[in-house]
C-alpha cells in the first residue's frame, strides 16, 4: 500500500482497537426503520445532529417536500377449491384497492421483462401479473421496471415475489416521488413457488388483493456537514442514505454506511485531520422512495465546486468491496491506478448504478462512484436487503471495522489525487447511458432528465 498520512495511520490503529463502529450501527438500528415520514426518521435526524453538535461540527439541514406514503393493511387470497391466504405486504408508493378489493386471474410473468411479458400479452389485460425478483431473460432489471412493464401490458395489479428463500416478502418503491397506477404487493419465494405449481396444473387461478395505504405530500431533510480541506473550494461529496424500509432495521441498507460517515467525522475531529480537498458529508433522506431526496438536492443546489461524489450504499455487510465508476473511462482508470494503495484490493467496474444517490450527480456530469460490499454470489441480488431480515446481527465486527478503515483510506486517496477526472458535459453523460443501452429503461423509470 502506498504511503498514508500520519493521521490516517493513527486512525487505522484506533479503528481496530475500539468497537465504536458496531455501537454506532446498533444505535441507528435500534431507533427503528428510519422510514421516510416515520417517527424513527425524525429520531435518526435528531441522533445525527446531536452527534455532530457534541463533536462541535457545524451542520446544515436541507428540507424538501416529496410524495409521502404510509403502509396499510394488505390481504392476498388465492381462490381455488377454497380460499387460501398468503402473507403479503404492499410495495412502497403503490395505491390502495377499493374497499371491496381487486379480483382477477393471476398470471405468471416469470422475470417480468418485456420479452417475457410479450409472450403472454393476450392474457395480461385486466389480470394480476406475478413476477420474481431474480434475473430476467434480458438480465437484471430493477423492480420499478418490472412494475412499469406490467402496467404497460395492461395488468390490474402487480405481485412481486422474492427469489431468495426464507419466507421473506420483499418491499421497495414502484414509482419515484409519485403514487403508482396499480396496486402492488410483495410475497415470499415459498408462496411464489406454491402458486406457480398450482398454475402449472390448472389453467386459471383466481385471486383477490385488498390493500389500504395512505399518501400525502410531506417533508424530510438531508443532514450536511463539511470537513474543510486545504483546497476549500474543491469539494468531494461523500453520501449515503439514512432511511430504511418500515418492515426492518435496514442495517446493511443503509444504517451501517451512515454509521461509517459519522465515525469518520468523529475520528477526523479527534485527530485534527485536514484533508487535501474539502469533504462534504451528506446523510441523504428519501432514497428508498426512488432516489428522491438526492435528486431534488442535485437539481436545486449549486454543485459547481463539487469535483467528485462517493456514495456508500450497502458498504457494510460483505468484506469484498466493489467500486463502480458509472461508465466513466477516465475515472475507472484513475481508481485502477490507486487500487494497490487501498486497504485491500477492490473490484473496480465501469458499472452504472442508477438506483442510488450517486446517479443524480452522474446526471450533472460529476465523477461519481458507488461503493458497496460485493455479495459472494451475485444471483442473490439484494440478499437480506428490503426484507425483515436486514438486521444488525448480519454484520460481523471484522466487516464493520474493515469497512470503516476501507472508507477512510479510499477517501484520503481520492481527496489527495493530484488531478481528479474532469466533469463531463451533458452530451458525454448521455452517450455513456445510451452506449450502455439504459435510455429506454431510464425513461420507463422516469429517470431520464435530458431533453
Amino acid at each position: 500500500m502506498g504511503s498514508l498520512s500520519l493521521e490516517t495511520e493513527k486512525i487505522l490503529g484506533r479503528i481496530f482497537s475500539e468497537n465504536s463502529i458496531i455501537d454506532r450501527i446498533k444505535d441507528l438500528c435500534l431507533l427503528g426503520s428510519r422510514f421516510s415520514g416515520s417517527e424513527s426518521e425524525k429520531e435518526a435526524q435528531e441522533y445525527m445532529t446531536s452527534f455532530l453538535s457534541n463533536l462541535g461540527v457545524e451542520f446544515d439541514e436541507y428540507e424538501f417536500e416529496y410524495q409521502g406514503w404510509e403502509r396499510g393493511a394488505c390481504k392476498f387470497l388465492i381462490i381455488d377449491n377454497e380460499k387460501q391466504e398468503f402473507p403479503a405486504i404492499s410495495l412502497v408508493l403503490a395505491p390502495s384497492t377499493s374497499f371491496e378489493g381487486l379480483s382477477g386471474s393471476i398470471i405468471n410473468g416469470n422475470g417480468g421483462s418485456e420479452t417475457e411479458l410479450n409472450r403472454i400479452k393476450n392474457e395480461i389485460p385486466g389480470n394480476i401479473v406475478m413476477v420474481h425478483s431474480g434475473d430476467t431473460e434480458e438480465g437484471w432489471l430493477h423492480r420499478r421496471i418490472k412494475y412499469a412493464n406490467a402496467y404497460d401490458f395492461g395488468a390490474s395489479a402487480f405481485v412481486f415475489a422474492n427469489h431468495n428463500p426464507g419466507q421473506l416478502f420483499p418491499t421497495g418503491s414502484v414509482r419515484s416521488n409519485r403514487i403508482g397506477e396499480i396496486p402492488a404487493i410483495g410475497i415470499s419465494k415459498e408462496s411464489y413457488e406454491y402458486i406457480k405449481e398450482k398454475l402449472s396444473r390448472k389453467k386459471e387461478l383466481d385471486c383477490r388483493i385488498n390493500v389500504n395505504n395512505k399518501s400525502e405530500i410531506t417533508t424530510s431533510k438531508h443532514i450536511i456537514w463539511d470537513i474543510p480541506g486545504e483546497i476549500e473550494d474543491e469539494v468531494i461529496v461523500i453520501g449515503g442514505h439514512y432511511d430504511g424500509h418500515d418492515i426492518a432495521q435496514g442495517a446493511t441498507d443503509n444504517a451501517a454506511s451512515i454509521a461509517v460517515i459519522l465515525e469518520l467525522t468523529r475520528l477526523f475531529k479527534e485527530f485534527n485531520v485536514k484533508p487535501y480537498r474539502t469533504l462534504r458529508f451528506i446523510a441523504f433522506a428519501v432514497e428508498e422512495f426512488g432516489v428522491v431526496g438526492s435528486t431534488i438536492y442535485a437539481n436545486k443546489v449549486d454543485l459547481s465546486n463539487v469535483v467528485a461524489m462517493i456514495n456508500f450504499d450497502g458498504l457494510v455487510g460483505h468484506i469484498p468491496k466493489k467500486i463502480t465508476c458509472s461508465g466513466y473511462e477516465d475515472l475507472f482508470n484513475s481508481i485502477k491506478a490507486i487500487k494497490d494503495e487501498l486497504l485491500y484490493e477492490p473490484i473496480i467496474a465501469k458499472d452504472i448504478i442508477t438506483a442510488s444517490d450517486n446517479y443524480p450527480f452522474m446526471c450533472k456530469g460529476i465523477p461519481n462512484m458507488c461503493v458497496y460490499g460485493e455479495k459472494p454470489d451475485p444471483r442473490v441480488g439484494r440478499g437480506w436487503g428490503h426484507t425483515t431480515a436486514d438486521t444488525f446481527d448480519k454484520i460481523s465486527k471484522v466487516d464493520a471495522k474493515l469497512s470503516l478503515a476501507y472508507a477512510l483510506v479510499l477517501i484520503e486517496k481520492i481527496s489527495s489525487m493530484k488531478e481528479i477526472p474532469r466533469k463531463l458535459m451533458e452530451s458525454e453523460v448521455i452517450k455513456i447511458l445510451k452506449d450502455a443501452k439504459l435510455e429506454e429503461n431510464l425513461k420507463l423509470l422516469e429517470k431520464w432528465p435530458f431533453k
